[in-house]
């Protein structure tokens, strides 16, 4: 199927690559499938709307530039997406690039279960972490 995108035109992708947000990424409720997309020579991946070409989140693999980050999930969290092991799980942070400095959040990850692509936005209730930890190099 192709996807229009915000930063990389038309995309093909696999159905079975659709992630499903089941009540949105909130404050994008209305939107609830959603692609990973790598962005070449970097550690840098796209979380894009299938259904609005110009919502496009850029995200990171936390442990790439965070070795000590950890996350809790919850029974509930866990029952919601459907996760029986962590292995099935793969976490994302949402980066936000401004002139003088690039944050990631760090206490809003993206979970999402490899096994059935359903994810969610957690908010976690550590207060080690920021919503806008600064990351001091991207590659």
């Amino acid at each position: 199927m192709m996807v229009d995108t915000k930063f990389f035109g038309q995309v093909e992708i696999n159905e079975d690559e659709i992630l499903y947000f089941e009540k949105g990424i909130p404050g994008l409720e209305e939107y609830k499938r959603y692609v990973i997309i790598k962005v070449e020579d970097s550690n840098l991946y796209c979380l894009q709307s299938i259904d609005e070409k110009n919502i496009a989140l850029l995200t990171i693999i936390p442990w790439d530039y965070f070795k000590d980050y950890e996350i809790e999930l919850s029974c509930e969290e866990m029952k919601e997406l459907g996760i029986n092991s962590y292995e099935d799980v793969m976490v994302y942070n949402i980066v936000t690039v401004r002139e003088d400095k690039i944050t990631a959040n760090l206490l809003a990850p993206i979970v999402l279960n490899i096994k059935n692509n359903k994810a969610k936005q957690i908010i976690l209730n550590d207060k080690k972490y920021s919503l806008r930890q600064e990351i001091k190099c991207l590659s």
